[in-house]
């Protein structure tokens, strides 16, 4: 065939090959005719067109590297190789190939009989691309394979089968190529970490792998991988078997993604080239159970790689919890737990995790297997294991989990929220920064603070993220109170979209138990208005409906006297908090607002009995909702006088007939009705004579309130309004009965 560049028409092309005088000779009658027959047998496109290269066509000629019997090169072929394109063969000219030169075969029938081997495999005619045969005379006699790509042998006949058995495997285009690589392959090799009899080193490959790309393989030369380095293994076999645990599977193809074996020629310690890494125990028990865990995963990206993890991989350990059995510490993972990104598996390094320790175990292993079947079964999403370890010094087992609380009811609590679809988590103490006091009573501490590692209300990270910490005090039954205190507002608009727990910490100086929220609502303590403001809160249906609260009294400045009669007295005062409102599709506060204290004085029978009664008069309809708008309760400490949070008020006379009247009158009010009160005679002013006839006497008064009148949406008070006081005489048989007709 001439070297010179020739299109030919494919459906002529063994014709041509038969008719043509063949012009090229590699001068060995075996090798020339080996060729002629390979040529004539092409029958399809892709078949492999076998050429006699002359070595003159080659430029650019570089040695890649050296391994037993066998040199590598790169070089640039100018005429290049033929190809069929668009129902023609033409030539790609100056290509890239690789030149691999056999040294010290006796007969040109042994080199004729390697080739052979190749255009036999599928695997290798579409990987190593064989394009044919060349021969450096000037230097020897030995015969060169000229190739696209090309892969190396180890010399030891149980690891080449091996390795050429898995090549053959290779079905898909995405699955690795398993390959020998030289050990001088690799540069820039540092030790990572070693545990037991393996040594893992982080190492550049200079070539870098085989993968398929626009319908070729090539390679992506200087790629990053993990060494891992197996020790006094007596038996190549040893190494074969355990690299058949991850040469099948998605998990040795997702997650470890094995490239191939080397082997130190100093140590003679054979070498797994891995993508990614994981550790062995050294305990069988363990390692079996670990790698049938590993061997399970991949069923969804989204699925935790269980491992061993040797304890020197974790630093910064400090302790947070304790007792009689389990130890719970904080610490930093060096490596990292393995998550998928971008179409692959990478490790997420410099992870905080939690690290449980068990104590005084009588089968330390068993139970260890055991812990982790159960939450194996679990929801992971966000309570994930990642894996087991040893404290060298006491033998301690160790499960490696994202969070852990240490509390058995806490976690399974936490667990079942989650398999339920209900965001909650266990936050350790240490991710909570700039804490400020915001307020606090007998019962609990509320806190602002700022959470490291937060999450957003669509569950995806945010960093940073400003939240309110609800400190508990004093609980006989605290892990209850906190399971309780959730389930209340687990469900329903007010737990979902105004409360809005994140999740549960723990102070470890004090052991109070810490519900994370985005807004938070106080408690009185007092069991019979903590349930009814609670169950208010639980029929919340509309973003305008008011939130009605236990408010300490600390929480009020400004407190000025308005009014009083028997049975109470009215202030004005600022709320420094203020109420919770929707605004842009979120609760939040409307701080230092200005409020009615209408507090109820502690000669009552059952004060608490009257402040509920009170709110469930004016919790529905047009009047309590537009006209008093309740915001809470509270209770003076230093008098014991409950006290309701208003917008306005309305006075009581003290006579249930008059008061009942009243309110039946207020409650069918619209907006342009004048809203019918009590008024405490001390409110006016400015009292003059007017007339006055047999029984009516009429003054002129100041009222220092002022009526309620609606205007620009609300309620409000026309103070210091003018009016008119129209007195009965005394003498009515029953004067509370005349003035009600008379209203």
């Amino acid at each position: 065939m001439s070297s010179q560049s020739e299109d030919i028409e494919y459906s002529t092309y063994s014709e041509h090959l038969k008719n043509n005088i063949i012009n090229w000779t590699s001068g060995n009658k075996k090798i020339d005719a080996f060729i002629q027959e390979v040529q004539l047998g092409i029958d399809k496109s892709d078949g492999t067109i076998l050429e006699w290269i002359p070595y003159s066509q080659f430029n650019e000629i570089k040695e890649v590297g050296r391994h037993g019997f066998i040199t590598v090169y790169s070089a640039t072929w100018n005429d290049g190789p033929l190809y069929h394109q668009w129902g023609e063969y033409t030539r790609a000219s100056n290509e890239k190939v690789t030149l691999k030169r056999l040294h010290n075969l006796q007969d040109p029938t042994e080199f004729v009989n390697e080739i052979k081997k190749y255009l036999a495999r599928k695997f290798d005619n579409k990987v190593l691309n064989i394009y044919g045969i060349t021969q450096n005379i000037s230097i020897s006699s030995d015969y060169i394979l000229v190739q696209k790509n090309f892969i190396w042998s180890s010399g030891n006949e149980k690891i080449d089968e091996f390795i050429q058995d898995m090549q053959l495997k290779v079905k898909d285009y995405d699955d690795a190529v398993l390959e020998w690589i030289p050990y001088n392959q690799f540069n820039e090799i540092k030790e990572v970490g070693r545990h037991g009899f393996v040594t893992v080193n982080s190492a550049t490959w200079n070539d870098g792998p085989l993968y398929y790309q626009w319908g070729g393989y090539t390679r992506v030369s200087n790629v990053k991988v993990t060494l891992k380095c197996l020790h006094n293994l007596q038996d190549p076999i040893e190494f074969v078997n355990e690299i058949k645990k991850y040469s099948t599977g998605k998990f040795g193809e997702k997650v470890l993604k094995v490239y191939g074996i080397s082997q130190n020629l100093n140590t003679n310690d054979y070498i797994l080239v891995q993508k990614n890494f994981t550790w062995i125990s050294g305990n069988k028990e363990i390692d079996d159970f670990i790698q049938d865990m590993q061997l399970k995963v991949i069923k969804d990206n989204d699925d935790t790689v269980l491992e061993w993890i040797p304890y020197d991989r974790f630093s910064k350990i400090e302790k947070t919890s304790k007792n009689s059995f389990i130890t719970v510490y904080s610490a930093i993972w060096n490596d990292g737990p393995l998550y998928y990104q971008c179409g692959g598996y990478t490790r997420d390094s410099n992870k905080e995790v939690a690290l449980k320790w068990f104590h005084n175990l009588q089968n330390p292993v068993g139970f260890i297997i055991n812990e982790v079947k159960k939450y194996s079964a679990k929801n992971k999403s966000f309570h994930m294991l990642y894996g087991i370890s040893q404290n060298p010094d006491t033998n301690n087992y160790i499960l490696v989990f994202n969070w852990t609380s240490g509390n058995e009811k806490i976690d399974n609590f936490i667990q079942e929220m989650l398999f339920n679809d209900k965001m909650l988590e266990w936050i350790p103490h240490s991710q909570f920064n700039e804490i400020k006091e915001m307020g606090k009573n007998d019962l609990m501490t509320v806190c602002s603070a700022i959470w490291k590692n937060g999450r957003d209300d669509e569950y995806t990270s945010n960093l940073n993220k400003e939240v309110v910490l609800k400190c508990l005090h004093n609980l006989q039954n605290p892990v209850e109170f906190v399971i309780n205190e959730i389930k209340k507002y687990s469900t329903g608009r007010f737990g979902e979209k105004v409360i809005k727990i994140y999740g549960i910490s723990q102070n470890l100086n004090t052991n109070d138990y810490i519900l994370v929220q985005k807004n938070f609502t106080w408690i009185s303590g007092n069991e019979k208005i903590d349930e009814f403001i609670q169950k208010v809160q639980l029929k919340i249906e509309d973003y305008n409906d008011i939130v009605l609260e236990w408010i300490p009294y600390n929480q009020f400045n400004e407190i000025k006297e308005m009014g009083k009669n028997g049975l109470m007295t009215v202030y004005s005062a600022i709320w420094s908090d203020g109420p919770l409102y929707y605004q842009d599709g979120e609760y939040t506060r409307d701080s230092n607002k200005k409020v009615a204290l209408k507090c109820f004085h502690t000669n009552l029978q059952d004060p608490i009995e009257l402040v509920i009664n009170e709110i469930k008069k004016y919790s529905t309809g047009k009047f309590g909702d537009k006209v008093l708008k309740v915001y809470g309760i509270s209770q003076n400490l230093n008098t014991n006088d409950y006290i309701l949070v208003q917008k306005n008020f309305t006075w009581i006379s003290g006579n249930e007939k008059m008061d009942e009247f009243i309110q039946e009158v207020q409650l069918k009010i619209g907006y342009n009705d004048i809203v019918l009160e009590w008024i405490p005679y001390n409110q006016f002013n400015e009292i003059k004579e007017m007339r006055k006839n047999g029984l009516i006497a009429g003054y002129s008064a100041i009222w220092s309130n002022g009526p309620l009148y609606y205007q620009d949406g609300e309620y409000t008070r026309a103070s210091n309004k003018k009016v008119a006081l129209r007195y009965f005489r005394t003498n009515l048989q029953d004067p509370i009965e005349f003035i009600i007709n008379e209203v």
